[in-house]
């Protein structure tokens, strides 16, 4: 069922099912798989109890069929489509084979789905719809990956894919996950010189150069500056207003896109004691990754 209404949203679901033979290998940018968001693990653990209530096998997290699962998402994400076949011309097995998964020997489906929020009412999308049930019910599938991925501005919203396989392939240890989130140092305000107990406001300039927008208020996409050197230390000794001790602050504007600059305000309170107190801080988008160290330092000067 694709674009139908309900009560004013607009929601699509999309399955495919295949057994196919051997094909070439196209280039991949792998993931790592296993890294779920607690929505994400949701959505795995609803599948496996569904599963479960019907005596078939439950359905082990596997790295690479996430990996395929979650780059699909993200794909539709950015792109603003909704379809098995993706704008590079892949089908699922080719995205799931290029991801490392053994697709073309072994049972294979996707499920998708769009402009869902929750976990479980994508299950029961899937549930309802007779070619979904059917991949869901498949007793020969042992492993499945998930992912989904929010684009501002869509026909959508919210992604979401389910990858499955009739085989639980090894753990890909080795995988790094390009969310598409990256950045690059622009500017920053100079170090300020402050009595004790004294307050000012410091701003630092992230030019968005993965091809992810950073969407303010929206989890796992939302870009902050952290604490660094080491990373999530507490800063309470500076703190003024923060996120947290350890977030100074999220972009001013909800949304930065690819190309565009993020700035980041956040207010500093001079310690009581007189010193030189170092601040360093790094992008990132928590749930997710962060962002390229790029050496960002104030030095408060207490005196």
């Amino acid at each position: 069922m694709k674009g139908r209404n309900l009560r004013g949203y607009r929601f699509a679901l999309a399955t495919i099912l295949a057994i196919v033979g051997l094909l070439g290998f196209l280039p991949w940018s792998h993931a790592q798989g296993a890294t779920l968001d607690s929505t994400e693990l949701d959505l795995v653990s609803r599948v496996n109890d569904f599963r479960a209530a019907k005596g078939l096998p439950t359905l082990a997290v596997s790295d690479t069929l996430t990996s395929a699962a979650k780059w699909m998402s993200t794909d539709m994400s950015v792109n603003n489509y909704f379809a098995h076949t993706s704008l590079d011309g892949r089908t699922p097995v080719q995205r799931m084979n290029d991801a490392g998964y053994p697709a073309f020997s072994t049972w294979t489906g996707e499920d998708l789905a769009a402009g869902y929020t929750a976990s479980a009412d994508v299950l029961s999308g899937w549930i309802a719809s007779p070619a979904h049930y059917a991949v869901l019910t498949n007793p020969q599938y042992h492993a499945i990956g998930v992912g989904r991925s929010y684009g501002g501005g869509t026909a959508y919203g919210w992604y979401w894919s389910a990858d499955f396989g009739g085989v639980v392939d090894a753990p890909r240890t080795t995988a790094v996950f390009d969310a598409g989130y990256h950045s690059r140092w622009t500017a920053q305000s100079p170090d300020p010189t402050l009595a004790p107990g004294q307050e000012t406001t410091l701003v630092v300039a992230l030019l968005n150069t993965g091809y992810r927008g950073w969407y303010q208020g929206v989890p796992n996409q939302q870009a902050d500056l952290g604490t660094a050197a080491p990373l999530d230390v507490s800063r309470s000794d500076l703190a003024d207003g923060w996120l947290s001790p350890s977030r100074p602050a999220s972009a001013t504007t909800t949304y930065v896109g690819p190309g565009q600059v993020g700035w980041f305000s956040f207010a500093v309170r001079a310690p009581s004691v007189p010193g030189d107190y170092a601040l360093s801080l790094r992008g990132v988008v928590d749930g997710i990754t962060w962002l390229e160290d790029q050496g960002i330092q104030f030095t408060i000067h207490v005196r």
